[in-house]
């Protein structure tokens, strides 16, 4: 072997080795640097990794002047240098993404990493050598692994997105005779916590009625017989009728209800178009600043601008915002949650708490409160609930606790979220364009 040839060797392995040894190296010290949280401390190594690239390739490219086209003189050799490791860093940069893209495993393997890091450097070295046999062997390489690498990834199917991790402790699901999930995930007649009647005509409408006041300086002025109205009321934009006595009821698309003033307050008594008419004018009539006992009642003790009214059937409560009262029907079978069933299982083994518990056969207990009713039973290390509303069935509620049963692996895969698109990105980009 000729002088020649032996500074050619000489050239393309010690660039290689410096992409096969220098590079994952490189690679480290930034990702170290990256992880400390450091941002002086990652420019500076980015600073230090390409100042020892440089100093070593111009070292290579000093002692093998004569292999390459370009070691004639200084200049010329510092274009070499900028041309190995620009293009060098930026085929690796590409290498690296397509053959992860195209499931090659190539930066899975350390060794393999080692041992393919170093080509892209050497092919650049290799085209820049004197002679146009030694160029043209080394551009042919490069053409044929960069055509070999978009064949492989024209060929390969995105990653498959991750799957999704199951529950350890799954969820009880249950199929209730006349009632559906109100989450139909686990398979539309299967499911769990709240189910509710397949038949809305069995589900009790709202009855409520809200005592709100609003302050008279932000009211609207609309034409008769509305007159002055509450601006941030529900019935704002309500049909108005005079009634003979004076009064003025306000009918809207949902609710319905009166107006009373009150000084420098307008109190809106309303309430679902279901509640009676002569109900809320009943009420409004009653209308009257809260007292201190009456707030006391609400736990809206010091609370002011709150208005009080009454209505046979009813019981008040707190209203949050805006403040107020809300009236409830006092029988809680009135109530759409009478119709509820609610299916659940708990590891607490505080089973009755403040309910009242009956122990049946078959390890059974019926837990009963003010306005619920159902059955729990231990299944292993938890206790699986169902509990209903006060209209339903007692008997469909032993029968919902005994056959709920934990969520199949298929139940839970189907209630499960489905996943991600896959992350596009430009090698993904490629793939499409390449399979066209």
């Amino acid at each position: 072997m000729g002088k020649r040839h032996a500074l050619l060797v000489g050239q393309l392995t010690g660039v290689w080795l410096l992409g096969s040894a220098g590079l994952p190296a490189a690679v480290g010290v930034v990702v170290a640097a990256a992880f400390a949280h450091s941002p002086a401390g990652l420019v500076g190594g980015g600073i230090v990794v390409a100042g020892v690239f440089l100093l070593v390739l111009w070292l290579i490219v000093r002692a093998t002047a004569a292999a390459s086209a370009l070691g004639g003189t200084t200049g010329r050799q510092v274009w070499w240098v900028l041309l190995v490791l620009g293009f060098g860093v930026a085929l690796w940069g590409f290498g690296w993404a397509l053959t992860d893209e195209a499931g090659l495993g190539v930066s899975r393997d350390g060794a393999l990493t080692q041992l393919c890091s170093g080509i892209p450097f050497a092919l650049v070295a290799g085209v820049l050598l004197r002679g146009w046999p030694a160029r043209l062997t080394a551009a042919g390489t490069l053409v044929a692994l960069v055509a070999a690498g978009l064949v492989a990834l024209a060929r390969s199917s995105p990653a498959p997105p991750p799957a999704a991790e199951l529950p350890h402790d799954p969820p009880y699901v249950v199929s209730i005779p006349g009632y559906r999930p109100t989450d139909p995930s686990f398979g539309g007649v299967v499911g769990t916590r709240t189910f509710t009647p397949t038949d809305p005509a069995a589900i009790p409408q709202p009855r409520w009625i809200t005592v709100l006041a609003y302050a008279r300086q932000y009211a609207v002025t609309d034409p008769s017989p509305c007159g002055e109205t509450a601006y941030d009321s529900s019935l704002r934009i309500a049909e108005c009728t005079a009634e003979p006595d004076g009064w003025v009821y306000r009918r809207g698309v949902a609710e319905h209800g009166y107006q009373v003033t009150s000084g420098q307050s307008l109190v809106v008594v309303a309430g679902p178009l279901v509640v009676d008419r002569q109900v809320l004018r009943a009420a409004a009539a009653t209308v009257h600043p809260a007292s201190p006992a009456e707030l006391t009642a609400l736990s809206s003790e010091g609370e002011e601008g709150v208005f009080f009214a009454s209505s046979p059937g009813y019981i008040p409560r707190k209203q949050g915002i805006p403040p107020g009262v809300r009236l409830e029907p006092a029988d809680p079978a009135a109530s759409p949650q009478s119709v509820v069933i609610d299916v659940f299982a708990d590891l607490s083994e505080n089973t009755c708490g403040a309910a009242t518990c009956t122990a049946e056969p078959g390890g059974l207990l019926y837990r009963r409160t003010d306005d619920t009713h159902g059955y729990v039973i231990a299944r292993g290390h938890v206790h699986v609930y169902a509990m209903g509303g006060l209209r339903v069935d007692r008997a469909l509620l032993r029968q919902a606790v005994l056959e709920a049963r934990p969520a199949t692996e298929e139940e839970l895969r189907r209630s499960l979220p489905p996943p991600p698109p896959p992350a596009r990105n430009a090698m993904s980009r490629l793939r499409d364009w390449l399979r066209g």
